[in-house]
């Protein structure tokens, strides 16, 4: 999935390449085609913008965030234990 789409941070949808490329040509270079919030530029914004949606209690979000951890990206060190404790809290949700 990852290779065709990619997860808008701001509410945790998935886009496909065509509808992203369809919603630049409507002009929403910046903004998410479907909540219509600015887009972050930088691992710092992303990750507010995620943590936000933990606050709210999506399981997405939290799910999103383990493999940022397993991966150590987005500016956070590789932590493969909170990795696992963040999917399992997602999956109990």
């Amino acid at each position: 999935m990852d290779k065709h789409s990619k997860i808008n941070v701001c509410c945790m949808k998935s886009l496909c390449d065509g509808c992203i490329m369809a919603a630049e040509r409507r002009g929403l270079n910046d903004r998410c085609p479907f909540c219509r919030t600015a887009l972050p530029d930088d691992d710092a914004s992303i990750l507010a913008m995620i943590q936000k949606r933990i606050d709210k209690g999506d399981a997405e979000a939290i799910y999103f965030l383990g493999d940022k951890y397993f991966h150590g990206e987005l500016g956070l060190a590789k932590n493969v234990p909170r990795a696992i404790e963040l999917w399992t809290e997602a999956a109990e949700l």
